[in-house]
């Protein structure tokens, strides 16, 4: 079980770096990064994560341009050395730690290619720890940094091209790790019964001239809160502290249709789409104009929107 990490001075536990501090099946370490043109044409979102409980290590890379959606997915084996960040023809290099990360989907014949570089624009974000009970058993115990900036580089959708500059293109990227539910169900039992159900959650980055918002919210069926949290965060170069917006309201409006897939503008495929959905938002803020993420999702019944099942 031993990696080149354990010849570092890096250990938590008395284990390798290999193994982690808890058996749970779903402990995962995983990257994510959404990249993005302000006039909204093109929208991208990549991830790699490792679920070293699993063995095993999967990445993505879906990019948005009018009513098409085009995905590149890969997986492999995980194996002990956790500093090999590449998952097929995907892969991320720490350039400098929470300063640069390249990101690259180098496989030529795919439907995207892309070799960018991301800059932080504002200092990492330690975020709200977050925590779910489902009766007695923790199914959520996680922790996530959050930042935003500006890519460079080139990237490929289809057969158009396009010459990716800080001057056009923005976007984010948070590193999370714990325990979360992922790949296959988990037998029922486990997880019955404990409080009302159900699972609205609301995630965005916000991209102004001077600062970033982060915005964070999660609630039950019920409307009950079990993490929220607001906070305008500036570029270190401002010399100013985080600071704490207050308490979240959100009026969302559903349309009948999530586009959500391959072709967007084909509901029949839209319908098979299930999950979060990222979108490209504009936000205002005291006359201020930004962009960035919008994430959302409901899962489970809610009633102040009117889901009544899963």
């Amino acid at each position: 079980m031993l990696s080149p990490f354990d010849d570092l001075p890096i250990h938590q536990i008395a284990e390798p770096i290999a193994c982690v501090g808890t058996s749970d099946r779903n402990f995962y370490d995983r990257y994510y990064f959404n990249l993005f043109e302000r006039r909204g044409e093109v929208m991208l979102t990549a991830g790699l994560g490792v679920y070293p409980n699993l063995g095993v290590a999967d990445a993505f890379v879906a990019a948005t341009r009018g009513d098409a959606q085009h995905v590149v997915r890969a997986s492999r084996e995980l194996g002990v050395d956790r500093s090999e960040t590449a998952v097929g023809p995907i892969s991320i290099n720490v350039l400098e730690g929470l300063q640069r990360v390249r990101l690259r989907a180098a496989d030529p014949d795919g439907p995207v290619e892309l070799d960018v570089t991301w800059n932080a624009g504002i200092p990492a974000f330690l975020e709200a720890r977050h925590v779910n009970r489902r009766a007695a058993r923790i199914t959520t115990d996680t922790a996530r940094f959050a930042q935003t900036g500006s890519w460079r580089g080139t990237l490929r959708i289809g057969d158009e091209r396009f010459d990716v500059a800080p001057s056009a293109w923005s976007g984010g990227r948070d590193r999370s790790w714990g325990v979360r539910p992922v790949g296959e169900p988990e037998p029922p039992g486990r997880q019955a019964g404990g409080g009302p159900g159900g699972f609205l959650w609301i995630y965005s980055t916000m991209q102004f001239d001077e600062f970033t918002i982060l915005c964070i919210l999660q609630e039950d069926r019920a409307g009950r809160r079990t993490l929220e949290q607001a906070v305008r965060i500036w570029p270190a170069a401002a010399g100013r502290e985080p600071e704490p917006l207050g308490q979240i309201a959100h009026e969302l409006e559903f349309v009948p249709v999530q586009y959500r897939s391959f072709d967007l503008s084909d509901p029949d495929v839209v319908a098979r789409g299930y999950g979060l959905m990222d979108d490209l938002g504009r936000f205002e803020f005291d006359g201020a104009v930004g962009y960035g993420l919008f994430e959302n999702a409901v899962l489970g019944p809610n009633d102040r929107y009117g889901f009544s099942a899963r």
